[in-house]
Formats: structure tokens, C-alpha cells, sequence
């Protein structure tokens, strides 16, 4: 599935969080033209009748005129036979779900951040745990697929609030999520309090170690990863003050995760499939184990065989109680 994004920066939001700045995020301005940047997009990005349009930037269903632009982009979108549209959008501005099935939207990503209500606070979101909650339960009413986003690293965060959040956004069973960690961006609330000491952000390790276990909980519960860090190219990157950022960071998350599985289990030999190796085994070549190729992931150690889905599910279940 190719998605064709469409940026409407901070179109339609009321207020600012303090870690928001879509204009410095993306570096695109709102469209004149709904047709001519669709046209324009799907070109640039090589559109066919599998893609979808991606309204992503602000809060969509809060923009003045949004039943309006999404009557003009599902036209355009039926018109070149696109597949269907997505739209970004805040948990507490989902009003007329009925007009966005009837009008071609075929997944909502909500800005959940976190299932924390003192996170949420302290980031200036301005919404709450519940309306989470509500957001989701009815979009997937609709039967419209519902993606949740999540961040880490946040003002007043924790470790055990990222999990926490992880283990709560994954009992809605959405369709997907993304996670990232939070940067420190330029022209940001978040900027002023890095600069005067009153916020940290998270390591690269730090948040690689977090955003791994958070993945293990939706893997665990088929919950797909839509994507994890926030991405950036060589103009978005010159915004980024401070934070987490590293341009292969899902890679390193996959790859912690299996680091964590060999570590855990003491293994002395790992099987899994060939395409997997550098996954499995990870660019660190941790001392003494072994790779050979097999359709399932699993390992040997001194009491026998190990399967991952096996294990995955027990140190779920661990970091379940950890955080009780």
C-alpha cells in the first residue's frame, strides 16, 4: 500500500502543542489547489490503483471547510481510480463519522500521543485518556480502519507511561500504529524549555530501548507497525534542535527487539529466515551465536528449543507486570 501524502500543516488545530510545529516538520504549506496537488502528488510519487491520499498535518475534521475538501479530493480520487483517502486528525474533533465512509476515507489516524493523562497535559494536547477511547470505538463502528498514533519522550514521560500507553492503545485493537519519539524542533514550546533546561530529551538508546518493547506489545497482539521515528529529509533535519533522531531507527528497533530475544534466552544458536539475518543477528554480532537459515524464527540454548512467538508472548507478559 503506497500512500500519496497531502500536508495541510497545523490546518485546523486551535491551539498549539507544545511540541508541534508541522510547518518545520514538513516544510509544505497548505494546497491552492486540491486537484493540482493531488495530480502533482501522485505523479512525484508514482500513484496507481493501489494508493491512497494522505491528509496529514493538521487536525483534518477541524478545518473550516474540511467536509468540502473532502468532497473535492474523494472526486479526484475516484476520477484516477485511487484506492482510497486517509486523514490525520485529533481524537476529540471526530464528529460526523458517517460523512467520512460516505465520502471514500478508508482510515482515520488518531493523535493519541499518549494514554497518560499528565503526559497529555503537560504536552498542551488539551484532550483526554477517554476521548481516545471514544475516537476509536467509533470510527471502527463505521468500519472505517483506525490507525493510533503514539509518542515517547514527551514532557513529565516515563518509560513505564510509554508501556503503559502501549498496553492501553493495544486493548482498542486498532488496525495500526506509529510511534515515534519526540525532537526538539525550532519555533516550539518544546524549544524553549530544552533551552532553559526544564526538558530532557531521550537518547537515541533510551528511546530505540522504549519504542522496542512498545512494538513487542503490538507484535504480540498482530497489531500492525505502520511506522516507527519520525521521518526526515535533508531540509526537515536542519529543524530538528535536539532529540532522538536517527534515519534507520525502525531498523534498530526491529533489531533490539531480537537482541533482547537472544540476550534473554542465553542462546548459542538462532535460527530464522535468510532475508532476517541482519535483523536477527544485528549489526552488533552478539558474541558466540550462531545463524542458520529456517522458515521460523527460534533459538537453542542449554535446555533446548525456543520459539520467538513463544517467547515473545512471555516477556509481553512480563513488561504487563512491570508496569502494575
Amino acid at each position: 500500500m503506497k500512500v500519496i501524502p497531502i500536508f495541510f500543516p497545523n490546518a485546523g488545530c486551535k491551539h498549539r502543542c507544545t511540541f508541534c510545529n508541522e510547518w518545520m516538520a514538513t516544510m509544505k504549506s497548505s494546497p491552492y489547489s486540491i486537484r493540482d496537488e493531488i495530480l502533482k502528488a501522485y505523479a512525484l510519487y508514482h500513484g496507481d490503483e493501489n494508493s491512497e491520499i494522505g491528509l496529514y498535518g493538521g487536525t483534518f475534521t477541524a478545518i473550516k471547510d474540511w467536509k468540502e475538501i473532502l468532497k473535492a479530493v474523494n472526486s479526484v480520487v475516484c476520477e484516477i481510480g485511487m484506492k482510497g483517502i486517509r486523514i490525520s486528525t485529533r481524537p476529540d474533533e471526530i464528529e460526523d463519522v458517517d460523512f467520512l465512509a460516505d465520502n471514500g476515507v478508508s482510515l482515520v489516524e488518531i493523535g493519541a500521543q499518549s494514554m497518560v493523562q499528565k503526559v497529555l497535559d503537560a504536552a498542551g494536547r488539551d484532550h483526554t485518556v477517554e476521548d481516545v477511547r471514544h475516537a476509536v470505538e467509533r470510527i471502527k463502528k463505521k468500519k472505517i480502519k483506525v490507525s493510533v498514533h503514539l509518542m515517547t519522550g514527551l514532557p513529565l514521560d516515563s518509560k513505564r507511561d510509554d508501556i503503559f500507553s502501549a498496553f492501553e492503545v493495544a486493548k482498542l485493537s486498532p488496525d495500526g500504529v506509529r510511534i515515534h519519539p519526540t525532537l526538539v524542533l525550532k519555533e516550539t514550546q518544546l524549544e524553549k524549555m530544552y533551552l532553559n533546561g526544564a526538558y530532557k530529551p531521550q537518547s537515541v538508546e533510551e528511546a530505540i530501548d522504549v519504542v522496542s518493547d512498545m512494538v513487542s506489545i503490538f507484535k504480540n497482539d498482530k497489531i500492525q507497525i505502520e511506522r516507527t521515528g519520525m521521518y526526515q529529509d535533508a531540509e526537515t533535519i536542519k529543524n530538528v534542535i535536539a532529540g532522538p533522531y536517527h534515519p534507520a531507527f525502525g531498523e534498530l528497533v526491529i533489531s533490539t527487539i531480537y537482541e533482547k530475544f537472544l540476550k534473554t534466552t542465553k542462546a548459542t544458536k538462532v535460527y530464522g529466515p535468510k532475508n532476517l539475518r541482519s535483523q536477527i543477528v544485528g549489526r552488533k554480532k552478539i558474541k558466540n551465536v550462531i545463524f542458520e537459515t529456517a522458515n521460523e524464527i527460534s533459538i537453542v540454548n542449554a535446555d533446548g528449543t525456543v520459539y520467538f512467538d513463544r517467547w515473545l508472548s512471555e516477556y509481553v507478559s512480563h513488561l504487563k507486570e512491570l508496569i502494575e
